[in-house]
């Protein structure tokens, strides 16, 4: 044990950070919030799901603004690259964010040293949260954004559409892929030691999301309910979306990064302690 605890002291002072140097501070993180209490959970939550919206604004405001001036792949680009936004105000600004807590959450679980019942509390609170904050901002934007000429009305139902235009499998897949990328987003935020850093790689991952189409719960949630409070969709398409990408997050963040970054973390620990072993042993 303080073999171990001075080789993590010895990490901390290198400019890169090991997989175990990671593994621990997203561990003590996750374990930070499995005991934060259900208000403060519930309130940062509601905070991360109405921060998220400026990403759908921003996407509908490019649009309105540039469709039809650029050719339709430039214009795809340019609102893609507005997708990292409202994730820039979430993670930088510490607010909860369910497809974060599908990979960091799970390794205290994993590890043994927290109870599955309370990851299971904070992915339900902090996933109604965001959910209701996104509904909130979903109001605004569907009842002020014309009148204020911020954004046109079928910008909005554009983005609403192409969102929810795919099959349950489609969207499963997609969101996997979406959760995988987010939770390497988590972990390689967690490994970047300086801010500008962690800026870069919010910024390339979640445009990478946003140019590829792919399903985010939290963002998508705003995307599918601004087509259904304006009766672009029915609150059936909108269920129809929500709840495949919801479950396609929490397998591309779990099993794609939370268990094989965990299992490939702890046998390269096992590997290195027995290097040290055999090496002292010569």
């Amino acid at each position: 044990m303080s073999r171990k605890k001075s080789t993590l002291e010895e990490e901390e002072k290198k400019p890169q950070k090991s997989q175990q140097l990671i593994l621990k501070h997203t561990e003590e993180a996750a374990l930070t919030q499995l005991n934060r209490s259900s208000l403060g959970l519930m309130l940062s939550g509601l905070s991360g799901g109405l921060d998220i919206g400026f990403s759908v604004l921003m996407m509908a405001v490019v649009l309105s603004l540039f469709n039809g001036v650029f050719p339709e792949p430039i214009v795809h680009v340019l609102v893609a690259n507005m997708y990292p936004l409202g994730f820039m105000f979430v993670i930088l600004g510490r607010s909860e964010l369910f497809t974060e807590h599908t990979t960091l959450a799970v390794l205290p679980v994993l590890q043994g040293i927290a109870p599955i019942k309370k990851l299971l509390r904070l992915w339900a609170i902090v996933y109604i949260s965001n959910v209701a904050g996104g509904l909130i901002f979903t109001s605004i934007l569907v009842y002020f954004g014309d009148s204020l000429h911020l954004v046109k009305d079928w910008a909005l139902a554009k983005i609403s559409i192409e969102a929810t235009a795919h099959s349950w499998k489609s969207l499963l897949f997609s969101a996997a892929l979406a959760g995988w990328l987010m939770g390497l987003l988590a972990w390689l935020v967690a490994a970047a030691r300086e801010t500008i850093s962690q800026i870069i790689l919010i910024w390339i991952i979640t445009a990478c999301i946003g140019v590829a189409g792919l399903a985010h719960s939290i963002v998508g949630n705003i995307e599918a309910s601004v087509g259904w409070v304006s009766g672009n969709i029915s609150f059936g398409q909108y269920m129809g979306f929500l709840l495949p990408v919801t479950l396609g997050n929490i397998i591309g963040g779990v099993f794609f990064v939370a268990i094989l970054k965990y299992s490939h973390t702890l046998l390269s620990g096992k590997e290195e302690i027995v290097d040290l072993e055999d090496h002292q042993g010569k």
